[in-house]
């Protein structure tokens, strides 16, 4: 009995030191977590200080043109040690962050608190610039935002900060130049981007269905495809089974469940959206815009996004795209008419090389105008410096 109660006492004192050396590790292993997180963590914060600062205070952080405007181009400054930012909603801005500000970067902001913000940085000295990708002031009356847009609260807003920001950016040129003659003289204009480095993880699939893909990706755009649907109509009767129409967002209603029209839900999320389209592989996708002053102003955004998915496109001649698309080089323009999109939409069905050199053209182009790179330089060069 006494052997064994020596036995198990030795075998209970290991097992204790056994402990006592795994607790010490632990605590020892804990200690140089803690001391090198402490250290990582302080020169991350030297570096953040020490780097200018951009409060971006942006109407909702689900904006496409919030990515394609901001983060894409703030990202690439921030790897590269010249500039950190903060995203704020209208409602989460403290005096402290525009207190922090270098620079304090609004995007499609309306509201009165958000130009109140626009004071307060004017008050503590602080540059501030105003990103707009639409002419809320010539929005037309059948668009689902027009309500909205339309109050004279927000209009006022809109005016005061088109006014009042000490420099505009946009992606449009014709809009740089309606603003100049209305509001504002100090405008830059330079198009948005697209992050190659992420578009390039996705896999660009070959179809082997023998079809021919027509697609369109984007929001609502009712009035704009009142030309385009019985074109649509007439290439679906002519072809049959040889073509097949996909619409990646809106759909025009006339062709809800119309035979051999495909709808696929928006995604909100811009980076899931942009890998999807990428992926669809459309022969041919469209871009109607009407010849109106709201859509005069407004981004190239499908030539950029067609271009960079490989994707041919067809686009209506207007300034938004007749001031980018070389025709038959980079794209393929066309009188915004029922006539005129049919004629185009069958030559491009029936001219294989005409979609490949498009495509091949139109992406080279893309790659080369609205990298992420050519986006810097331009936030460095002309907004920044």
């Amino acid at each position: 009995m006494e052997q064994g109660s020596v036995l198990s006492r030795k075998i209970i004192s290991h097992k204790r030191n056994e402990q006592y050396s795994y607790q010490k590790g632990y605590e020892r292993g804990r200690l140089v977590g803690y001391e090198r997180g402490y250290e990582e963590g302080i020169a991350r914060g030297l570096q953040y200080t020490l780097l200018p600062i951009a409060l971006v205070i942006t109407a909702s952080k689900d904006l496409p043109t919030l990515k394609m405007m901001i983060y894409h181009p703030f990202d690439q400054l921030k790897k590269m040690g010249q500039y950190n930012f903060i995203v704020r909603t209208e409602d989460e801005v403290s005096r402290e962050d525009l207190e922090l500000a270098s620079i304090v970067v609004f995007v499609r902001n309306v509201e009165p608190g958000a130009y109140r913000h626009l004071e307060t940085a004017h008050e503590l000295g602080k540059r501030t610039v105003y990103c707009i990708d639409d002419n809320f002031l010539e929005i037309p009356e059948g668009a689902q935002e027009y309500p909205y847009y339309k109050e004279p609260v927000h209009r006022e807003v809109f005016v005061n900060f088109l006014r009042n920001a000490q420099h505009i950016h946009v992606n449009s040129e014709f809009f740089a130049d309606y603003i100049r003659h209305h509001f504002n003289s100090r405008v830059t204009y330079f198009p948005a981007t697209v992050d190659y480095e992420w578009l390039d993880q996705g896999v660009k699939p070959i179809r082997q269905d023998g079809q021919i893909v027509i697609g369109y990706e984007g929001t609502y755009k009712e009035d704009d495809f009142k030309p385009v649907v019985p074109a649509i109509k007439r290439l679906l009767e002519e072809y049959g089974s040889r073509i097949r129409v996909e619409f990646f967002g809106f759909i025009p209603s006339s062709l809800q469940g119309y035979p051999g029209v495909e709808h696929l839900p928006y995604e909100q999320d811009y980076r899931i959206f942009i890998h999807r389209l990428y992926g669809l592989a459309w022969d041919i996708g469209l871009a109607p815009l009407a010849d109106t002053l709201f859509n005069q102003c407004k981004t190239n955004n499908k030539f950029r996004e067609y271009g960079a998915c490989m994707i041919p496109g067809i686009y209506s001649k207007v300034p938004t795209y007749s001031s980018w698309v070389n025709h038959g080089e980079t794209g393929y323009l066309v009188p915004h008419s029922e006539e005129g999109w049919y004629e185009a939409m069958k030559i491009m069905v029936e001219n294989p090389a005409l979609r490949q050199k498009i495509k091949e053209r139109a992406e080279a182009f893309a790659r080369n105008h609205f990298s992420i790179d050519a986006c810097v330089e331009n936030w460095k060069s002309q907004i920044l410096s």
